[in-house]
C-alpha cells in the first residue's frame, strides 16, 4: 500500500509519535482532508504546524479520546467549583510512555486550575511502569476529608472508538 495510490481521503486519524507530525500534516494538505490527532508530547514547532493546518482543514486534537476521561474532567470541574479543595493528580501509564506528565493529566490540572482561579496549585505525579493503558487518579482534600475520582483505561479500544466517533462527526459536517 502506498500513499500515491490514494484517490480520496475522508479523514486522517493519527495516534503515532510527535516526530511524524510534519509527515501527517503534509499528507492532510496533499489530500485536503481533516485530521483527528491523539498524539501527545509534541513540541511548539509541531503544534504550530497543526495550527497552520487548521486554517485550511478541520483539525481535532485531544490528548485522550475516551468518553470516561471527558466525564472525569466534568466531575473534577464540579468538585473544584463547589469546594475549592487542594488537589493532586497521580497518573500511571505503561513503561516507556514518552511524555510525562501525560497530556490528559495536564488537561485535568488545567481544568481544575481554571475553575479554582490563580490561588490554587495542582501537583501531578507520574508513574511509568508495567503495561498500564492509563490511570488518572484525582484527589481533592481538605481538613478532615478527601475525595478521590479515578479513571482506568482497560484497553486501547476506547481511544480508537472515541477517535472514530469524532471522525464521523467531522465527515458528516
Amino acid at each position: 500500500f502506498s500513499f500515491n495510490e490514494l484517490k480520496n481521503v475522508d479523514v486522517a486519524i493519527d495516534f503515532s509519535l510527535p516526530k511524524a507530525t510534519k509527515r501527517v500534516v503534509d499528507f492532510c494538505k496533499k489530500y485536503r482532508c481533516p485530521l483527528v490527532s491523539g498524539v501527545t508530547g509534541q513540541n511548539e514547532e509541531q503544534l504550530a504546524l497543526l495550527e497552520k493546518l487548521s486554517q485550511s482543514v478541520k483539525v481535532v486534537r485531544k490528548d485522550n479520546f475516551s468518553e470516561g476521561i471527558e466525564l472525569l474532567k466534568d466531575i473534577c470541574e464540579i468538585i473544584a467549583k463547589r469546594t475549592g479543595w487542594r488537589c493532586e493528580i497521580v497518573e500511571t501509564h505503561r513503561f516507556g510512555k514518552k511524555d510525562s506528565p501525560s497530556g490528559t493529566a495536564k488537561r485535568l490540572a488545567s481544568t481544575i486550575l481554571q475553575t479554582q482561579g490563580s490561588f490554587s496549585e495542582v501537583a501531578v505525579h507520574s508513574l511509568r511502569l508495567g503495561s498500564n493503558f492509563g490511570r488518572h487518579e484525582v484527589i481533592f482534600g481538605a481538613e478532615g476529608e478527601s475525595l478521590t475520582v479515578i479513571h482506568q483505561a482497560e484497553n486501547v479500544d476506547i481511544f480508537a472508538k472515541g477517535a472514530l466517533i469524532t471522525a464521523r462527526q467531522i465527515v458528516k459536517r
